[in-house]
This record gives C-alpha cells, sequence and structure tokens, in this order.
C-alpha cells in the first residue's frame, strides 16, 4: 500500500515538474512589450517616452503606392483585457468625427441602418453621381442612384441603407472576395487587393499570431478558434464631407497581450479604404499600445507623390493622436467615476 501511494506521490510530481516545465516555456515564448518594441525600431529612448505617456511614432513602409502607412505607440493605463473589452464593445468611439453608428447583427437587416440618415445636398450627389474619384461606388451602385433622379430624400436613403446592407452581406459571406470595385470611368480600383497587400504585410502577426494574419485573408473562412468579430457601420463628417464607413473589427488573445483589427472595406468618399492592427501589450503601468495603420487613396501618384504622402502621412498622423487622446482621457474619466 505504501508502495501504492509512493508511486502516485511521485507521479503527481513527476506531472506537476512537466506542467512547471510546459508553463516555463509558454511564459518565455511570450515576448515581452520591450521586445517588440526594439523589434519594430523604436529605440530605448523612444521606449521611455512611450511609458511616460507621449504618443511616439515611427516609419513604417507603405504596401503599395496608393498607402498612406504610419505607426504609433502609446500607454493607456488599464490592464490589456479590459482595454480589448472596451474596444470591441465600442465604448470607445470617441473619434469626434463619427456623426451616428451601429452594428449589424447576423445577417443583418436594413433594422441596422435606422439611425442612418442624409440631407437634400446628398441625397442630390448620389443621384447625380458618375464614374470617377468623387465617390466609391460600382458601376451597378452608380446606375440603381441615377434611377432615382427626381425621387424623394427617404428614398434615396433607403438606397443607400440597402447598397451598405448588400456591401456587408457580400463581404461577410466572401471575405476579401465579396467587395464590389470602384468605377473609375477609365478604371476601377480594387480595395480588395488593397487590404490584401496590408494584411500580407504584417510582419508581426506573422511572428506572433501567424492564424490571425491568415484570417484576415482567409475571412469568412474559420482559422482562429478564439476570434471574437464585430460589424460597424459609421457616418463621418471629415473635413465637413459626409462620409460612409462598414468596419470589421476582430480580435483575439494572445497570452496576457490581446489583437486588434479594425478593417474599414467600404469608405464612401475620401479614401479608398483601411486596415489598422494594434498589438496591447501588458507592462507594469498598463497596457502599451502598438498601432500600425494602412490607409489607401487614389489621392496620391504622379508628380509630388513624396511630398503629397509626407502631408497626408502628417494630417492623418495629426488626426489619429487626436482619436487616441479623446479615448484616453475617456477611459480615465470612467475609470474615475466607476466604483
Amino acid at each position: 500500500m505504501k508502495d501504492a501511494k509512493h508511486a502516485g506521490a511521485t507521479r503527481r510530481a513527476v506531472l506537476s515538474a512537466a506542467v512547471i516545465v510546459l508553463l516555463a516555456q509558454r511564459i518565455e515564448a511570450q515576448p515581452t512589450a520591450a521586445q517588440i518594441l526594439s523589434e519594430m525600431h523604436w529605440s530605448p529612448a523612444d521606449q521611455s517616452r512611450v511609458l511616460a505617456g507621449e504618443f511616439v511614432m515611427n516609419d513604417v513602409s507603405a504596401v503599395t503606392p496608393r498607402d498612406l502607412s504610419v505607426r504609433m505607440a502609446f500607454l493607456v493605463k488599464l490592464a490589456p483585457d479590459e482595454l480589448f473589452r472596451r474596444v470591441l464593445a465600442g465604448d470607445f468611439i470617441a473619434d469626434p468625427q463619427v456623426v451616428s453608428s451601429g452594428e449589424f447583427v447576423g445577417a443583418g437587416s436594413l433594422f441596422d441602418l435606422t439611425r442612418l440618415e442624409i440631407s437634400d445636398n446628398i441625397a442630390r450627389a448620389l443621384v447625380n453621381v458618375r464614374p470617377g474619384s468623387a465617390l466609391n461606388l460600382s458601376a451597378a451602385e452608380i446606375a440603381a442612384f441615377n434611377a432615382l433622379r427626381g425621387a424623394s430624400t427617404d428614398a434615396v436613403q433607403h438606397q443607400l441603407r440597402q447598397m451598405l446592407l448588400e456591401r456587408y452581406r457580400a463581404y461577410r459571406g466572401a471575405g476579401l472576395a465579396g467587395i464590389a470595385p470602384y468605377d473609375r470611368g477609365d478604371r476601377t480600383t480594387d480595395v480588395s487587393e488593397e487590404l490584401r497587400a496590408a494584411s500580407d504585410a504584417a510582419r508581426e502577426l506573422k511572428k506572433y499570431l501567424p492564424e490571425l494574419q491568415q484570417q484576415l485573408i482567409a475571412y469568412p473562412q474559420p482559422i482562429v478558434a478564439a476570434l471574437e468579430q464585430r460589424f460597424r457601420w459609421l457616418q463621418y463628417s471629415i473635413d465637413g464631407a459626409t462620409t460612409f464607413v462598414l468596419m470589421h473589427e476582430l480580435g483575439v488573445p494572445a497570452g496576457g497581450a490581446r489583437a486588434l483589427v479594425q478593417r474599414q472595406y467600404y469608405v464612401s468618399t475620401g479614401y479608398n479604404a483601411e486596415q489598422a492592427i494594434a498589438g496591447l501589450l501588458p507592462v507594469e503601468a498598463g497596457t502599451i499600445v502598438v498601432y500600425t495603420n494602412n490607409t489607401f487613396t487614389d489621392q496620391i501618384g504622379g508628380f509630388g507623390d513624396a511630398l503629397k504622402r509626407g502631408i497626408g502621412r502628417r494630417v492623418m498622423s495629426s488626426k489619429l493622436k487626436q482619436i487616441f487622446d479623446a479615448t484616453r482621457t475617456q477611459i480615465r474619466e470612467q475609470s474615475v467615476t466607476t466604483p
């Protein structure tokens, strides 16, 4: 009997030791925030600035000739999981340019878009639209709006809601392959290729979360078991122009860290599409957010391209910083008022 007890105790000790070794290996495999920042070419001085509460920019290569890419790192005084939950819940749509927004449920319905409203001026612009870069529409969408000349604003608004719903359903059903190209008259703009290029170039995802990187390309094919996702629409007022956006948000846990992706797979005007990837890295003070944004636009290229690209990146960086400043202020205020 003693021998049996001894054997059982020995087995438990061996198993416990094995678990400790496996846990140690897993912990060792999880890179620290400093390691990731160093690999992404932030110097020790820059890392100290991030921990001190500054927004610190870093260079990142464009993935296509139409890409205005930026990268930044900053500190949020919340744990990664709490920040992750709040972002996915939509708590922090702190962009002052957002006029209205909503979430698609399941296959989606026009009811999901009831908060989207347009003015008479927007209705006139839509029914008189022509192929080109003023509005991002497919040939079939342009024809559908043109057919409503003389119709009421409510009728045009209904058609816009229907168009956004159809684009959502096409993307949800076929992923990048379901995105209809924009009709430019003499050519088309294929934003699916631009978003695929941004996903292919996500080096940090390839290294640390290869399944998420594959998921971005293969969606809706299921690859990541722990994937959380939301589908939203947003109505922006950007520099006085009304812009409608369809956005896919994806998130996954990665040990103590978290990863978030925001993909704007349809944008009505101003730019073509956007994909942003955020790593939420745990540190003693909270979370370091490492944020990379690829925004695609037809408004660069040709004479003065380098100058326009530099100006575009600076303008975009300034606006992103404004949004993130507002978000951090909102987080601080909510943390103070939450019992």
